[in-house]
């Protein structure tokens, strides 16, 4: 007697199924009645339903009398029959609100435009071939015929339960993956077929065991095979098994093909089947013309079944595999996992004392959050008592250790026993693929393991001579596989960290790791090019690749000259693009080191790369070293550009050296060759041009400096733009002429113009930025705008200290304006001590005959002057005026200056005689040089009558004082209107005269002097309320 439960979970089957097949006959007939027409799939299945209803409620009724062999038999194909009408149900809820419409085409046409009707026609078909087994039964139920029916049902249907042919256990702690089976759901809607493409070790056959049981629970009675389809061996090894578990007839003589054989049946028969092919990495198994099955007659890619009643998932590492597989659907992307999936994954695996531990979230991104290696982790650390931390400390200890970890394997009971269960050999299988299928391809991945693996641009992997097609190709082989992900609009291609690792380590093995490296450092030496304002996003790119490049070069004579060339290059560009000169010197100083062991002195390329090093020498205050080896390189070299081009150098380093009237021979030199060279336009002319003008503008020729500022300006903004380094350069110099020759304004429209350009173009923090920075700081306090100037000075002082270091030239020049600047704003304290700082700190680094120096000491000395430190400026100008005569010569403005104001000093000191003396050189020279007819000169004079009365030489005093005052009152309404109505020195020169008069009792003289200048107020000044002369 048949087991009663077994009796109700069949009958519970049919009800469910009579119920859902009633309901679909309703919907039908309504449709048809409102429309009087139906698509032809529909029709036919509304004549079927009643039939197969008849025949399930017959069955019911005789549930109690049926063998065991029986529903054994029947429960399969009722289930398929529940099955197919749930499919049916899904596809009307689809069109429903379709069918409602009052136009029929409608829904027709959806039915179309979803592609339905085909899955409708496919329905129909299986519910008939069910039919006639129910029918068949019907007809031959008879106790008496009951073998016949036990032996027709068997051929029908072969196997009476369904098969469960997944060789793993299920994962109790299978996390996360949530949003891949769901989307294998959706695709499954639509499709029989599904793939899932990623690179190895990235958890692609746990999600398909994951999905196997899952689509077991939902669809109890359908078949589920697992194919592992690494060898051809094995895919037919797992047919042959699917083969014998439905027990085909004669399946273990038949001399017929047995894959055929399988084929066939899954795709004829009434039992629905779901197929997992795993592993399917090798593009030849399935499509070469050499396949092995191709010897048997057919590709194995057509050898897969094709039948409304299956469904077939794929899991690859060839994303191409995966869409040839699947009918060109793109593949389902399994990519690593994200941090909470990956942590869950990591504590699931731990002892649960343990699976908290700090260093978790750090050992993950460690292992590039594949499956693959967090579960090797787990089952290494558990191994060998370790704690998270405990492992983390072994993998950092060096980079070798950790390609020792991705080599190493543990066996996973998960996996299958030919499936490799450590990371390297993970990817040596891939590798091996792609290597046999495309050598180019794994030629580039070589080359990738070798430098920096993120942001790789394309450009860098294609060689000069190859075919687009072949490039493309050879790439798109390490997409297909996941070995690399395309970035950026797809301008860059990024490598996976752990890919990265096991190429070094199987090369490493291959003793070719130091091969690649050299052809790392080849490549790159030829690409990387000399840095510009065009090619520095190109350097940008590609400097990361140098920086590993170089590091890992092998030291070896055959890398030298490339290794040279490369730091060369890199060189410049930290200089020139970045602002950074300490670290361009290394490299410099690196590059020339390599070139003088393999090159001769007179060698082209040694000379350029002593002209780099020599530029990063001035800069880094290393003038004398700078210019010997200038010198040295212009005796070694032979041509004559390179020769023009060391003059054209020299010039700037005796620039900054402070040898004004050198440097201003050597850019004549550079000018007039390569005007000879190139013509008057070229940029190297200009450029000579403009290092004269720098230099004509420090030597107080500022009208001759200007006019070439404003030539050299103009050929930059039109050859190279507005925004180009070069014209902001040339800006920014024009704003400081300006500055010098008092037009304040002008000159801070251009410091503006700089400094915007540059923040924009180089960032807050470029050195050129913070130059900009400071010039204007020094062009607004000019204009008493004391708030705004501070303001910028600080942060150009903080910016130059951050980028360059506090004792940096650039860094002592923000310093000493920021100092003067505090002291003119009420902050004498602050103001003095880095004015002192920049004294300092300019000597040592230029010595005392530097301009940067002179020009320190004697700021600082006029400040001391203003806060009335006279004691403590006197020594200054002591050191300070014999150094400008030497520097500068005697007659230079910087030198008269420095003796006026030391005689200021001198004269509140009550020296008066060595004041006058002073004051009688001074005069004495601008008379000789026609210089008088300017302030300076009449300040001189007016001093001078001041130094004769403080000696009691009353009349000297006052033939001195009338001179200036004459002047002033033939001039008085212009000079009134240029400096305001009444200066202090218009108003402490009268009286001063009056002073010296009243103290030689000429008082009559007094009076006349009133009576000329009634609006100068009352004097009774003291001598010592007057200010600077």
């Amino acid at each position: 007697m048949a087991d009663p439960f077994t009796i109700v979970g069949l009958v519970a089957t049919i009800i469910q199924l009579v119920d859902f097949g009633t309901k679909l006959i309703l919907r039908l007939r309504e449709a048809s009645e409102r429309i009087g027409e139906v698509p032809a799939g529909f029709a036919d299945i509304s004549i079927r339903l009643p039939l197969l209803i008849d025949c399930l409620n017959r069955i019911k009724d005789d549930a109690g009398g049926l063998s065991e062999t029986t529903r054994t038999a029947l429960s399969p194909v009722i289930g398929s029959c529940l099955d197919q009408v749930k499919r049916l149900d899904d596809i009307l809820v689809k069109v429903t609100p379709r069918l409602e419409d009052s136009d029929w085409r409608i829904g027709k046409k959806t039915i179309k435009g979803l592609g339905l009707e085909g899955k409708v026609q496919k329905i129909d078909a299986t519910i008939k071939d069910n039919i006639q087994i129910l029918t068949l039964y019907q007809s031959i139920k008879s106790p008496l015929v009951s073998s016949q029916w036990t032996a027709v049902l068997s051929a029908a249907l072969p196997v009476a339960s369904p098969i469960f042919m997944v060789p793993f256990e299920r994962d109790s702690n299978f996390v996360g993956r949530g949003d891949i089976l769901a989307q294998i759901d959706k695709r499954f809607a639509d499709h029989s077929r599904a793939a899932l493409a990623g690179i190895g070790g990235v958890g692609k056959s746990q999600v398909a065991i994951e999905y196997c049981y899952k689509f077991r629970q939902a669809n109890p009675h359908t078949h589920i095979f697992w194919i592992y389809a690494s060898t051809f061996a094995r895919f037919s090894q797992a047919y042959e098994e699917i083969g014998s578990k439905l027990g085909l007839p004669n399946w273990d003589s038949t001399k017929e093909n047995k894959i055929d054989l399988v084929t066939k049946q899954l795709n004829d028969g009434a039992w629905p089947w779901f197929m997992v092919i795993d592993n399917a990495d090798d593009m030849t198994l399935f499509y070469s013309d050499n396949s092995m099955i191709d010897k048997e007659g057919s590709s194995l890619a057509r050898q897969l079944p094709i039948s409304s009643r299956g469904k077939i998932l794929v899991t690859t590492r060839d994303s191409r595999v995966a869409e040839r597989l699947t009918n060109r659907k793109a593949p389902i992307k399994v990519h690593p996992m994200t941090l909470v999936e990956a942590t869950h994954l990591l504590c699931s695996k731990l002892p649960e004392d343990e699976n908290f531990q700090t260093g978790v979230e750090e050992l993950i991104s460690e292992l590039g959050f594949l499956p693959l290696a967090i579960t090797q982790a787990a089952a290494f650390m558990t191994e060998n008592f370790l704690t998270v931390t405990e492992y983390l400390m072994l993998l950092q200890t060096t980079e070798a250790d950790f390609k020792d970890f991705i080599s190493h394997g543990l066996e996973d009971p998960r996996r299958d026993v030919e499936s490799e269960s450590s990371i390297m050999r993970t990817w040596k299988l891939s590798f091996d693929h792609i290597e046999e299928q495309k050598p180019r391809a794994a030629e580039m991945l070589l080359f990738m393991a070798v430098i920096d693996r993120q942001r790789i641009p394309k450009i860098l992997l294609r060689k000069n001579s190859e075919k687009e097609i072949e490039f493309v190709t050879a790439l798109g082989t390490l997409q297909a596989f996941s070995l690399v992900n395309t970035q950026k609009g797809g301008e860059f291609v990024e490598l996976h960290r752990l890919v990265q690792l096991s190429t070094q380590k199987w090369l490493e093995l291959q003793d070719a790791l130091d091969v690649w490296q050299r052809v790392a450092v080849i490549v790159l030496a030829n690409r990387f090019p000399f840095a510009s304002f065009q090619s520095r996003e190109e350097c940008e790119t590609l400097l990361p690749h140098v920086q590993v490049a170089l590091a890992n070069a092998p030291d070896i004579n055959s890398t030298k000259l490339y290794r040279a060339r490369l730091l060369h290059a890199v060189a410049w560009y930290d200089m020139e693009v970045k602002g950074q000169w300490a670290s361009g010197y290394t490299k410099a100083r690196a590059s020339l080191s390599l070139y003088e062991d393999i090159l001769q002195e007179d060698d082209d390329e040694m000379i350029r790369s002593q002209n780099v090093l020599a530029s990063a020498m001035s800069y880094l205050a290393k003038s004398a070293e700078a210019e010997v080896l200038l010198r040295h390189a212009l005796d070694n070299s032979k041509n004559e550009s390179t020769q023009v081009m060391i003059i054209r150098n020299l010039s700037v380093v005796l620039f900054v050296a402070g040898k004004l009237e050198d440097a201003a021979e050597y850019a004549i030199r550079a000018r007039e060759a390569d005007n000879k060279l190139h013509g008057p336009d070229h940029e190297l002319t200009i450029t000579d041009m403009f290092n004269l003008a720098n230099i004509r503008n420090i030597q107080g020729n500022h009208e001759e400096a200007g006019r070439l500022y404003q030539k050299t300006l103009a050929f930059r903004e039109k050859e190279f733009g507005p925004d180009h380094p070069d014209t902001l350069i040339n800006v920014d110099a024009l704003g400081s002429n300006m500055r010098s020759e008092g037009r304040f304004e002008e000159a801070e429209a251009m410091h503006r113009k700089a400094l915007a350009a540059r923040t924009k173009q180089l960032g807050p923090k470029h050195t050129d930025t913070l130059i900009s920075m400071d010039n204007l700081s020094l062009v607004l306090a000019n204009q008493g705008k004391l708030v705004e100037s501070i303001e910028l000075a600080q942060e150009a002082l903080k910016g130059f200290e951050e980028e360059l270091g506090p004792d940096h030239p650039h860094s002592l020049t923000a310093a000493n304006g920021l100092g003067s600047r505090l002291c003119s704003a009420g902050d004498p304290t602050r103001g003095v001590l880095l004015l002192k700082r920049a004294c300092e700190g300019r000597e040592q680094v230029f010595g005392l005959l530097h301009k940067d120096t002179l020009d320190s000491i004697r700021d600082l000395a006029w400040q001391l002057d203003i806060l009335k430190r006279f004691d403590e400026a006197e020594p200054l100008y002591r050191r300070l005026i014999p150094a400008q005569e030497e520097f500068y010569g005697p007659e230079h403005s910087k030198t008269l200056s420095s003796n006026s104001d030391f005689a200021y000093g001198l004269r509140n000191l009550e020296k008066f005689v060595e004041a006058e003396n002073l004051e009688r050189n001074v005069i004495s020279i601008r008379e000789k040089t026609m210089r008088i007819d300017n302030e300076g000169y009449r300040s001189n004079v007016y001093a001078l009558g001041l130094d004769l009365a403080g000696q009691e030489r009353l009349s000297e005093a006052e033939e001195k004082l009338s001179i200036v005052l004459e002047w002033y009152a033939q001039n008085w309404q212009e000079y009134s209107a240029a400096h305001g109505l009444l200066t202090i020195r218009q108003i402490s020169i009268f009286a001063h005269l009056v002073d010296v008069l009243e103290r030689q009792d000429k008082q009559s003289e007094v009076e006349t002097l009133n009576e000329r200048f009634p609006e100068v107020p009352g004097h009774g000044f003291a001598l010592s309320d007057y200010g600077k002369n």
